[in-house]
């Protein structure tokens, strides 16, 4: 059994990033502006990932029989994760521990469902001109003739309620994603 992950707009590094940029036509009417998702990991909805992943594994798998049972394991996992902090032991209500070794897969399988339903229709729609995302790090160029940033920034507040993003805005046509510096020239 596999999940297949689709990683459309993920980057992979700076450098593979910095060669995707190069290539994107910006003109003087686009703006740059970066997201951070606020505790990604402790805010993954879980029903929703059991739901997205079961209908991966039943899209992408020939023995649907043990998806049932991958799912309940899964489940399982989710739900019985445990943390310790200054010698109490804490059961969060909700996302998956910082320290699980699965949180990773799970925050980059609800970023990518939420990628495929809200982000690839403003891309399409030419919206945004341009995103990409570095695990919780988000970088989009847009068109400030057909949209502006708070009506980008109130558009993304409403994504999904567990979601809270922080923003940063180019300044001076300059604007910091992962380690690097882009000015927009």
């Amino acid at each position: 059994m596999f999940l297949v992950e689709e990683n459309h707009y993920n980057t992979i590094n700076s450098n593979s990033f910095a060669s995707e940029l190069v290539r994107i036509n910006i003109n003087s009417h686009h703006r740059l502006l970066t997201l951070d998702i606020k505790d990604l990991c402790l805010n993954i909805p879980i029903q929703e990932i059991l739901n997205f992943t079961k209908s991966q594994l039943n899209a992408h798998n020939d023995k649907k029989k043990n998806t049932h049972q991958n799912i309940t394991m899964l489940n399982t996992i989710l739900r019985q994760s445990y943390f310790s902090f200054l010698g109490q032991i804490y059961q969060p209500e909700k996302g998956v521990v910082m320290a699980s070794p699965i949180k990773g897969k799970m925050a980059e399988s609800f970023l990518q469902q939420l990628e495929i339903s809200i982000f690839k229709h403003l891309i399409d729609a030419k919206i945004l001109s341009f995103y990409t995302r570095s695990v919780d790090n988000i970088l989009f160029i847009y068109d400030s003739t057909r949209t502006n940033r708070n009506g980008i920034l109130q558009y993304f507040d409403t994504i999904h309620s567990n979601i809270q993003l922080s923003s940063t805005i180019e300044s001076a046509n300059n604007i910091n994603f992962l380690d690097l510096f882009i000015t927009r020239g």
